[in-house]
């Protein structure tokens, strides 16, 4: 027979353990704001190797979660697919039931959170991607010509004179 307290406490240790990743990678996500804002473009590319070490960390922890939740939803004759926190907490002692809903607001509001900070730095990212565009087209001359195709006087203009830097055929 499963104790089926220790298996919450399991489940509710595994989560405290992805809770702690979730908050470490809010942090670098705001740090990654201002690093977006400056063009750090080397800095950028050590958070990102570290949120993906993290990633690769809570993935390995959900794995844990759902072999301890498979364990408790057998012992509580409840496919492990209908089992979720609100449900077990209908079934837990108060202080499980209380130490389980505690962990899942922690997790809702850093994901919460996470997903304000990382919609945010994804427009920065869009934006800085434009501007770019922007300024290789500028530089190229690319679509950017202003004027009309005659001169003041009638004589068309030539084009020959105006040779890019860049290459804008490729």
């Amino acid at each position: 027979m499963v104790n089926i307290d220790k298996e919450v406490m399991a489940v509710i240790d595994i989560l405290n353990k992805e809770h702690g990743y979730y908050k470490d990678m809010l942090e670098l996500s705001k740090s990654k704001k201002k690093i977006i804002i400056e063009g750090k473009v080397a800095e950028l590319d050590k958070i990102v190797k570290l949120e993906q070490n993290m990633i690769f960390n809570i993935g390995q922890l959900e794995r844990k979660r759902e072999e301890e939740t498979a364990k408790l939803s057998s012992a509580l004759g409840i496919g492990s697919a209908q089992l979720s926190v609100s449900e077990l907490a209908k079934l837990l002692q108060p202080d499980l039931k209380k130490a389980l809903e505690v962990i899942q607001d922690k997790l809702q509001n850093v994901f919460s959170e996470l997903k304000s900070v990382n919609d945010i730095n994804g427009q920065l990212i869009q934006q800085s991607l434009e501007y770019i565009d922007y300024s290789i087209n500028l530089i190229s001359g690319s679509g950017m010509e202003t004027g009309s195709l005659y001169e003041d006087i009638g004589k068309n203009k030539s084009k020959q004179g105006n040779k890019n830097i860049f290459d804008t055929k490729v």
